[in-house]
């Protein structure tokens, strides 16, 4: 017997028999866990602030009496949905259990702060996104298509020989046609006057010299005459002055890097097969080919 026992494939065998044995222990203990819903004094709190939030006011005792018995309704169907597998192959939930992860994982820059040379480098690695756009400040004079029998253009250019020739900047108002366009236009960015008079007409004024009427300038309503009164050239600003839109910028790009980062780090783990690839209809040709050669 002694012989017996001192036998490795006895010694293998009752190792196995000794992890089979912990092994359903803990899976018993986890099944009579899960059989268990707690509903902690957290939990009852976090139903009364978000009933709060929405109702502005607390829940009554039948109110909140009802929210733990939909709490418990809600964790019952899950966990047995759970147990049916309906949440394998699922598009929506994979997406929204991916998004919570993202967000869980970008938290963690939550508590960086950039500091002073940490704007400033981002603000000189990428200044044209913090420039000052060049701005012009200018009067118009409109004529419609439709009211003009030798044609708007023409009507325009006649009125431009007039004003030039007069020297007028202001009392051009008697001239043109009426429109809810407005006369004089403050400054402005590019595209903020492409938004009012269209992308054409903005494009051309922005090459105008200030100081003297110019045009005729075509845009989607018609024809008109220009006066730029003044224009600001763009300039590089300092970071005292763009200090907010810099800091949120920093800390997109932070949030993007640790998810990216975090992601690497994770992706490391699987070993990911790719068994073929779907043969797709090119487009320009109408061939099909397989899309792993156009790559």
């Amino acid at each position: 017997m002694r012989k017996f026992l001192r036998e490795p494939l006895v010694h293998f065998l009752g190792l196995g028999a000794l992890v089979f044995l912990v092994f359903h222990l803990a899976a018993d203990r986890a099944q009579v866990a899960d059989d268990k819903i707690f509903v902690t004094f957290g939990k009852i709190e976090q139903l009364v602030t978000g009933f709060t939030r929405t109702w502005h006011r607390p829940p009554t005792q039948q109110e909140l009496d009802g929210l733990v018995d939909d709490y418990i309704r809600e964790e019952v169907l899950y966990r047995e949905a759970l147990a049916l597998g309906l949440d394998k192959d699922d598009t929506i939930v994979r997406r929204r259990m991916r998004q919570k992860l993202e967000f869980v994982t970008e938290d963690a820059t939550a508590v960086v702060s950039p500091t002073d040379q940490d704007l400033q480098t981002w603000l000189d690695t990428h200044p044209d996104r913090f420039r000052a756009e060049p701005k012009w400040a200018f009067g118009q004079v409109y004529f419609s298509a439709d009211r003009h029998a030798e044609g708007a253009s023409a009507a325009a250019s006649k009125a431009l020989a007039k004003l030039n020739g007069s020297g007028m900047r202001t009392g051009a108002s008697g001239l043109g046609d009426a429109t809810l366009l407005p006369h004089e236009l403050a400054l402005s960015r590019r595209d903020e006057i492409a938004s009012a008079f269209g992308d054409e007409f903005a494009r051309q004024i922005s090459q105008f010299e200030p100081g003297h009427w110019a045009g005729p300038v075509q845009s989607a309503y018609g024809w008109h005459l220009v006066y730029v009164s003044e224009r600001t050239e763009g300039r590089s600003r300092p970071l005292s002055e763009v200090r907010e839109a810099v800091r949120r910028e920093w800390l997109a790009a932070r949030r993007q890097e640790v998810v990216d980062s975090t992601y690497s780090r994770w992706r490391e783990k699987y070993a990911v097969v790719v068994e073929g690839r779907p043969k797709l209809p090119d487009a320009a040709s109408g061939n099909v080919t397989n899309a792993a050669q156009r790559q």
